[in-house]
């Protein structure tokens, strides 16, 4: 699709429209300076196409966000993304700009709000949390403010947000919320504590949180697992525990879980299963 430059936005984004004169908004590095006006923006310097909704709030926040913040933005997003070895979806340019954008006014008048997931959010998504611990050092300096670790939970949401295909927070916090309680439901009937430094708790854990993420993004196989029939004559308890996490989010979630998912979480669940 070839996209023409129509308007510049700042030194890296543009607005630009196609042979139809659909408008976009186009993100790419110093692709204002290297494009001239009407003129098609070569494929290899667009970073980033925003359309639709995201296209009008896109716009919107650049054109009330000094370049400063956005250049800032846009290398921390890099950073992330750098470090996590994945591609956020569009939405961590909306989110998380626009959560930067006000982050020295509400430091300077002590306005920084609690996170009530910071617990859940520093251990299920330890990844995203550390990187959003040095995050939030970079934005201290840059702004010469002082931030808190509730802060940190909250830019490591955005991220988990973006990583599943830019939900909103509140579904966000919904998906951290079945986490735990999933891991809850696990560790009780195994009698197992949470112990961050037992690495068959920590493969529990990775599994989960994508178990969760396919729900949400309802990438199911809904296929049967050749294996499922062993370990269920195998694993009996770790079957029947698995059952239990299977109908608590079905009525949950309102959908089907299918054998693969079944049986890969049943195998999970017997490597931390004490035993009787």
């Amino acid at each position: 699709m070839a996209l023409k430059l129509r308007k510049r936005l700042n030194n890296n984004a543009v607005v630009a429209v196609d042979e139809k004169y659909q408008e976009y908004v186009v993100f790419g590095n110093g692709i204002a300076f290297a494009v001239e006006k009407n003129q098609i923006i070569p494929e290899e310097m667009i970073e980033r196409v925003f359309f639709q909704k995201e296209k009008t709030l896109f716009q919107k926040l650049i054109e009330e966000m000094p370049q400063k913040y956005f250049d800032l933005s846009c290398e921390i997003i890099e950073y992330i993304q750098g470090n996590l070895k994945v591609r956020l979806s569009n939405s961590i340019y909306l989110t998380l700009m626009d959560h930067i954008s006000f982050i020295k006014e509400r430091a300077e008048k002590g306005m920084l709000p609690r996170n009530s997931m910071k617990w859940e959010i520093s251990r299920y998504y330890q990844d995203e949390y550390r990187l959003s611990k040095k995050v939030v050092e970079l934005l201290e300096d840059e702004f010469d403010i002082r931030l808190n670790d509730d802060e940190a939970a909250s830019i490591a949401l955005h991220i988990v947000n973006a990583e599943v295909d830019g939900q909103s927070v509140h579904q966000g916090m919904e998906m951290i919320h079945l986490v735990d309680d999933i891991l809850q439901i696990i560790c009780f009937q195994t009698r197992t504590s949470q112990d961050e430094e037992d690495l068959n708790y920590q493969r529990l854990v990775t599994h989960v949180k994508f178990f969760v993420q396919r729900l949400f993004k309802r990438e199911q196989a809904h296929a049967g697992n050749p294996l499922y029939p062993m370990v269920v004559k195998e694993y009996p308890r770790a079957h029947e525990i698995a059952e239990m996490v299977k109908q608590f989010v079905e009525k949950k979630m309102n959908c089907k879980i299918d054998d693969e998912e079944i049986t890969y979480l049943i195998v999970h669940i017997q490597l931390i299963l004490k035993p009787e």
